[in-house]
């Protein structure tokens, strides 16, 4: 009877109610297929695609570093810098137009590199030679607004970023090797026994030399520090010693207090993932510190003690941030012109035909407080950049459970967060070498600048929502149909 009043059979009925009990639980996640790896491996491969502009990029990265021209003087006629960079943004343009892009891509650090030549070219009217700001923007300032903005639009992987980076360490490395041969051989010094750079360019000199080597000094460390691969940490080890001894070898003042500040920005993240290393790194130091020149500690002494500095480069250094400083006071809208300090002979300069040895006194005065906010905007930009590509893969936590999540690797993410940290920490060091030397328009900053945006634009593309199980609602459940019928004996 109860059977045919309620219309449900009594071997089904349980059935249906199991499933309905079932269709309320939260379902459980279930594992990628193996035709989902496939397409996220193809998906990765079509990411990987080198374009040729990113090869001409990297073309262009090599020439200007390493100089082919100064070792074949013959190659110096070809123009290789120039033609390198034509061909990376041509085909970067065509690229993108064939794709129904922009010429290129647009964020605001880009426009913050425009916004500073276009100070550059407004006051050019009001420079004390208006021919030789010309030539400073046309020569230089040009090329680096065009290959920033071809490094924001070709470095848009993980695995680009990290190929970029170690180009531009292993070239540093081959210079400092090189530099120690020169050195033993004593040759390529100046003042007697500083070591000047293998190459020319915004390398030669020997605080320039040694402010470069420091600032990707930083990210080798990194990969001491994080990498997976036993062998690249040996090799960037390797890189690290003889960046180091080059470095003493310039007897930079600035260098030396450059790498005391780069070094504890990674002693900082070291302490936090391997303390044995940064242990490790110390001992290292304290045996190799009675072995420096004595020439070296000379030389560093006279930091505080000017009875020290035969040379009388520190009082001089002294007298031409006064100068820089009151040039600014009285050129303060249009200031003298884009490298116009060297020449500039007013009646307040004593130090004449040198520079301010001060990146932002060099600004400031070349430039007035327009270029100034703009420079200060593009540095603000670097250092936000490094600590947004960190936030960008941390993911949801506590704090902060609603935050996007990457599609990144584990592999990738960690190509990401070793980038950031070290441009954070070669950014470091590069402002404090940067108070001592007139570095404005030299590619040192601006390659770091563009790596640090890449790797933060990189982990910001591949952020997704997190995908949350529903718990379907009760209501929704659908229920066993209830029919009554009458009883018939």
């Amino acid at each position: 009877m109860e059977r045919l009043t309620f219309h449900v059979s009594s071997d089904r009925g349980p059935r249906q109610l199991t499933v309905s009990s079932r269709a309320a639980a939260p379902p459980r996640p279930s594992r990628p297929s193996r035709l989902a790896k496939v397409t996220h491996q193809v998906a990765a491969a079509v990411r990987e695609r080198y374009d040729w502009d990113y090869l001409w990029m990297i073309a262009f990265t090599a020439v200007l570093f390493f100089r082919p021209q100064d070792h074949i003087p013959a190659l110096a006629a070809l123009h290789l810098a120039e033609l390198t960079a034509v061909a990376g943004l041509g085909a970067m343009a065509a690229r993108r137009m064939a794709s129904g892009q922009p010429l290129a891509h647009i964020n605001p650090e880009v426009i913050g590199v425009l916004a500073l030549g276009a100070v550059i070219v407004f006051t050019i009217p009001f420079s004390f030679w208006p021919g030789g700001s010309l030539a400073l923007f046309s020569d230089v300032y040009v090329k680096i607004i065009l290959i920033f903005a071809l490094m924001m639009s070709t470095i848009t992987t993980p695995r680009r970023l990290s190929q970029m980076t170690w180009l531009i360490i292993l070239i540093c490395g081959y210079l400092s090797m090189r530099g120690i041969f020169d050195y033993v051989r004593g040759v390529n010094l100046m003042e007697g026994d500083r070591l000047r750079g293998a190459v020319g360019g915004f390398m030669e000199n020997p605080n320039d030399l040694a402010m470069n080597l420091i600032v990707f000094m930083a990210p080798t460390l990194m990969i001491v520090l994080r990498d997976r691969r036993l062998f690249r940490r040996l090799v960037a080890a390797a890189l690290v010693l003889v960046m180091a001894v080059a470095i003493v070898l310039t007897k930079s003042r600035a260098g030396f207090i450059g790498i005391g500040a780069m070094g504890l920005v990674v002693v900082y993240y070291a302490m936090r993932e391997r303390p044995a290393i940064v242990f490790a790194l110390l001992l290292a130091g304290l045996v190799a510190t009675p072995i420096m020149p004595t020439s070296f500690w000379d030389r560093m002494s006279s930091i505080t003690n000017a009875d020290e500095d035969p040379t009388g480069s520190r009082q001089q250094r002294i007298q031409l941030f006064k100068q820089g400083f009151q040039v600014f006071v009285e050129n303060p809208i249009t200031g003298i012109g884009a490298g116009q300090f060297v020449n500039y002979d007013g009646d307040m300069m004593v130090e004449r035909w040198r520079v301010t040895h001060n990146v932002w006194l060099q600004v400031a005065a070349e430039l007035g407080i327009f270029g100034f906010c703009a420079f200060a905007f593009l540095v603000w930009r670097a250092f936000s950049a490094c600590f947004a590509a960190r936030h960008a893969i941390r993911g949801p936590t506590r704090r902060n459970p609603n935050a996007l999540v990457t599609t990144l690797t584990p592999a990738e993410e960690q190509i990401i967060d070793m980038n950031a940290k070290g441009m954070l920490a070669g950014l470091v060091g590069w402002l404090v070498c940067a108070l001592f030397a007139s570095v404005a328009f030299n590619w040192t900053f601006y390659y770091v600048f563009a790596l640090a945006v890449a790797g933060r634009d990189i982990a910001r593309e591949r952020r997704t929502a997190p995908v949350a199980a529903k718990t379907p609602a009760v209501d929704a459940v659908p229920a066993v149909p209830y029919q009554r019928r009458a009883f018939s004996a």
